[in-house]
């Protein structure tokens, strides 16, 4: 017959491994090094286990893992905070990384931008003007974005060389800006450091913003709002994580001097961002399971307010960036 335990926090009788009272493990931490090294490595090959266990469907089955979470199946997939977070830390690492660190130098200095003239370092030439229509255009072409929500930005030569004038802002903050913009002309990392430090923040703040906004679409489907948040940590571990592969193979492709080769990179670079708002689509459409007009209709909505939320959280961190940088 086994001696009776109790546990070493409460001196509660122990019927398992774990008090029924105060609920600490009947563990001791205290151990040699033969031991914690053990443990460590039976640790870290069952995380590596759950890891795939979760990526692959985490890719390929849109909806699947918050399914499953919500349904109670949680033990065989990372949790979804859990796969954020680690998400998050080493794609933003990546982006700062695979970015291509290309400096624009201004060549000539007058307020109006067709006198502009940006050189990269390739050698070509782009007026002020020509690059903030090719910004325009672009925006323009994001799904549910309105036309007119592009933020006017442009320079000014009025009080300085390197000024950037944004319309929304006092004056007192007006010159703040102008200040450490000239510092950041004369050393863009700075501020591209400090955006990228950022950024996971501004991710992490946007979570809780998207899953109320799913909240306020599908408040007839009764879910408590954590189901909606379980949904978006899964889609921006995802967004997060293809975002890395596009960005990477299009470097790879540029790399490549086989012509054949940069076309199949070419290929795989396209499908993969089709491949990412369809993925959306389709976990809206089998997470929350309504017919396909409705789910149209809700995820333009969805995509259209959130990419808003997202292009005005980015400007606003971009400014952040020049002034702490």
């Amino acid at each position: 017959m086994s001696a009776q335990r109790y546990c070493d926090n409460c001196n509660s009788v122990l019927h398992g491994e774990f008090c029924h009272h105060c609920g600490q493990e009947k563990k001791s931490y205290i151990r040699n090094v033969s031991g914690v090294v053990t443990e460590f490595f039976g640790e870290f090959s069952n995380w590596d286990t759950r890891l795939w266990r979760t990526l692959i469907p985490l890719w390929f089955r849109p909806g699947f893992l918050s399914r499953r979470y919500v349904s109670g199946h949680r033990v065989p997939y990372v949790p979804p905070l859990r796969l954020y977070l680690f998400t998050s830390i080493i794609a933003f690492l990546i982006f700062a990384k695979l970015m291509p660190q290309q400096a624009i130098e201004v060549s000539a200095v007058a307020s109006d931008p067709e006198l502009i003239v940006l050189e990269t370092k390739d050698g070509a030439d782009i007026t002020l003007a020509e690059l903030l229509k090719q910004t325009q255009t672009e925006l323009q072409q994001v799904p549910g974005l309105p036309n007119n929500s592009a933020v006017p930005i442009y320079i000014n030569d009025e009080h300085s060389q390197h000024t950037l004038a944004l319309p929304f802002i006092s004056e007192q903050a007006q010159q703040r800006l102008n200040e450490r913009f000239a510092a950041v002309v004369a050393n863009p990392k700075l501020a591209v450091n400090k955006f990228f430090s950022l950024a996971p923040q501004m991710m992490f703040l946007l979570l809780p913003l998207f899953a109320l906004l799913l909240k306020l679409l599908y408040v007839r489907s009764d879910r408590y709002y954590m189901e909606h948040l379980i949904v978006a940590l899964h889609s921006h571990s995802f967004i997060l994580q293809f975002s890395v592969l596009y960005l990477a193979l299009g470097l790879l492709r540029q790399s490549i001097s086989w012509s054949w080769l940069a076309t199949v990179v070419g290929w795989l670079e396209t499908a993969v961002l089709c491949w990412i708002p369809l993925y959306l689509l389709l976990c809206q459409k089998f997470y929350y399971r309504q017919r396909w007009g409705k789910t149209l209709l809700k995820f333009w909505l969805t995509s259209s307010v959130y990419n808003l939320l997202f292009i005005s959280a980015v400007i606003g961190l971009i400014v952040l960036s020049i002034l702490w940088a």
